[in-house]
């Protein structure tokens, strides 16, 4: 259990230099990501980057990321959830759609701070809150990818292991101290876990300072 995600970054650090991972620069998740990522990148001394990332929920479980979409057209629909919770075609491709378009402006506006994604030939540390399904992180790698990331770590406090392993598939490597097998939601292994804005992502991040260029 994590007080916060300040206290949870300290962990995930602890991590990190215990299995000696190398990076060159850190990747927060826009918005929750970023909390956990500033402190990283402090501890660790790498530049920090933001990527935006709208999440595609289930039309019956609004907890329930079924996918996610990325600037730059890249998503990732998870299909045998979508089947498993017999969410239509039609209510995924409106959600797509709606997605790419929030996520492209929201992209926008943290792109007035952060500029372009400068991650070409970088040991990548992609960071966030949590991994409770999988599908921020998968495009969130896509789009790393594709702008030239030499390697692509997923790293987060907690996520649970059958996640972990679909994860590990399309990643260089995992560092996730809290694995718990009974893994609800993200929330649970926090006991302070308000939702960040995106407002208050850019207020950090800009406290955090500017990105070294």
């Amino acid at each position: 259990m994590f007080t916060d995600r300040s206290d949870a970054a300290r962990h995930l650090v602890a991590a990190l230099r215990r299995r000696e991972v190398e990076s060159d620069a850190v990747v927060a998740i826009a918005p929750a990501g970023i909390p956990v990522g500033t402190v990283i990148a402090e501890e660790l001394g790498d530049p920090m980057d933001v990527l935006v990332v709208q999440r595609i929920r289930a039309p019956d479980h609004p907890d329930l990321t079924i996918g996610a979409v990325a600037p730059g057209g890249f998503s990732w629909i998870n299909s045998p959830m979508m089947r498993f919770l017999d969410v239509n075609w039609e209510y995924v491709q409106e959600a797509k759609t709606h997605a790419a378009d929030a996520v492209e402006t929201r992209a926008v506006e943290y792109g007035e701070q952060w500029g372009p994604l400068d991650v070409d030939g970088k040991r990548v540390l992609l960071v966030d809150d949590g991994i409770p399904t999988g599908a921020a992180m998968r495009v969130a790698v896509q789009r790393l990818r594709k702008a030239g990331a030499e390697s692509v770590v997923a790293a987060a406090p907690v996520a649970p292991p059958d996640v972990l392993a679909e994860v590990r598939r399309w990643t260089d490597e995992v560092v996730v101290p809290l694995q718990p097998s009974a893994f609800q939601a993200t929330a649970d292994y926090y006991e302070e876990f308000g939702r960040v804005t995106d407002e208050e992502a850019t207020t950090l991040s800009s406290l955090a300072g500017e990105r070294p260029a």
